[in-house]
């Protein structure tokens, strides 16, 4: 299998490693775009195929952090699915917010509580 070079833009830089015939290969690039353009940068991902049934993305955060998630790939997911699960996955573990979303302020503590 030959590796695509990497595809940088925007702080966000993807190896596609899924063989030119997979289903996912021409768009999981798009995808994975969409599912990482409001997050701050920059992103290291990759993907892989992992026998039939399954394909493998590794992740590397910009604090430096990473993991991979498994997906299956027999029926499914839609492409929407599987940019929610990535998004999910680095806002959950690289504990990062979207910049369009501010903070919220701490709510003050109730009377008489200790500080």
């Amino acid at each position: 299998m030959k590796a695509s070079s990497p595809a940088s833009q925007g702080g966000l830089t993807i190896h596609n490693r899924l063989h030119p015939g997979h289903r996912y290969q021409a768009g999981v690039e798009e995808v994975l775009r969409v599912a990482l353009r409001d997050l701050p940068g920059p992103w290291d991902i990759s993907v892989y195929a992992v026998g039939r049934p399954w394909f493998r993305i590794d992740v590397v955060a910009p604090d430096g952090a990473s993991w991979s998630v498994w997906v299956p790939v027999h029926d499914g997911p839609r492409v929407e699915d599987l940019a929610d699960t990535v998004r999910a996955a680095c806002v959950r573990r690289g504990r990062l917010r979207p910049e369009s979303v501010k903070r919220r302020a701490a709510r003050p503590a109730p009377e008489g509580t200790p500080k």
